[in-house]
């Protein structure tokens, strides 16, 4: 994967379709497209669905959106294709990539469709229960966001499915925490968010170890693991006993159960110390 300056170059395509790949279904992006835009306005942005769903708009009224602190508009996403509704002027999909859900919209062209029906290419590329990758535009209509689609493309290789997983995490971590120290790219970008990984805006969802995808410092981490590896009774484990088995201080564990305390992840059971997991 490239350094990331206007986002990145991969083996499996996800700056664009503009490759010759088969099975690419076009649509039709209405608007003009005149104007040079500021390259982080346009720049292609590999995203995950949940990532979608808590994007802050960007102006009161705008139809951009932010994410990570940067203004987004076009995405890149895979996920299965869970619906699939044919209208007249219009396809929309239903998308799930395991964090959340959304409508992927096509418009149709109605001279390349008549030239691909000609050509008789017109069978579909995929269907129900594949998965796909799609390139397209964040747009919301009332209130309701959705991806206008410029090209969708039937994932052939599993491995692209957890690539962009990766790669969307890469960004994600980029934005938020800076780059890899040494690394030939401007960190910059994440300068101002470096503890944002930690304030909930996961871009994953919560899946009961929530704690490997915040950020917490080692003491917190090592706390919880034990918390979770010991079965999480209900009636709680005291800090004298986590600090035995874990080789923890008494200082640390009490920092590590503040950091846990702060976003909700433990609670105190018998006394204010003993502690167990919060089940979600």
């Amino acid at each position: 994967m490239s350094a990331y300056g206007g986002y990145s170059t991969t083996s499996y395509g996800a700056q664009g379709g503009g490759d010759d790949g088969g099975g690419f279904v076009w649509g039709s992006q209405g608007g003009s497209q005149s104007g040079v835009k500021p390259i982080n306005d346009e720049s292609l942005r590999p995203v995950t669905i949940k990532q979608i769903i808590d994007a802050e708009p960007a102006f009161a009224g705008d139809a951009s959106f932010r994410i990570d602190g940067l203004d987004v508009k076009q995405v890149t996403i895979v996920g299965m294709v869970r619906a699939i509704n044919p209208q007249t002027t219009n396809i929309t999909y239903k998308l799930d990539d395991g964090t959340g859900t959304i409508e992927v919209k096509q418009w149709l062209d109605a001279d390349k469709a008549a030239a691909t029906e000609a050509s008789g290419a017109g069978a579909q590329a995929f269907a129900e229960e594949d998965y796909v990758r799609v390139w397209g535009r964040l747009k919301s209509f009332s209130n309701k966001r959705h991806v206008g689609a410029h090209v969708i493309k039937p994932v052939k290789d599993f491995n692209e499915v957890n690539y962009h997983l990766l790669e969307a995490t890469y960004v994600h971590l980029f934005f938020t925490r800076g780059g890899v120290p040494g690394a030939d790219g401007n960190g910059g970008g994440g300068g101002g968010g470096g503890g944002g990984g930690a304030d909930g805006d996961s871009m994953f969802v919560d899946g009961g170890d929530g704690a490997g995808y915040r950020g917490y410092n080692p003491k917190a981490k090592k706390m919880y693991d034990y918390l979770h590896n010991s079965g999480n009774p209900t009636e709680g484990i005291h800090m004298q006993v986590i600090a035995r088995e874990t080789g923890m201080t008494i200082q640390d564990v009490m920092a590590g159960a503040e950091e846990l305390l702060s976003h909700g992840t433990i609670y105190t059971t018998m006394d204010d110390e003993t502690y167990a997991i919060l089940d979600r």
